[in-house]
């Protein structure tokens, strides 16, 4: 590998580096605290495509 093979690997490593802090910034900036609430039983009927059971949850868990 001559000197320009490096230099050139040297400078790619450094752009995708600066990328993925850029991207974990972003992700931590915007979306980190997102959720999305799901109801079990709509998404259910919805797939099955009937009315199923309620699913039974354990007591003292947050739905």
């Amino acid at each position: 590998m001559n000197f320009q093979d490096r230099t050139l690997v040297r400078k790619l490593a450094t752009v995708l580096v600066i990328k993925l802090v850029v991207l974990v910034a972003l992700w931590w900036w915007f979306v980190r605290e997102q959720r999305v609430p799901v109801d079990t039983n709509a998404t259910a009927s919805q797939m099955l495509g009937a009315s199923p059971a309620p699913i039974p949850t354990l007591p003292g868990a947050t739905p």
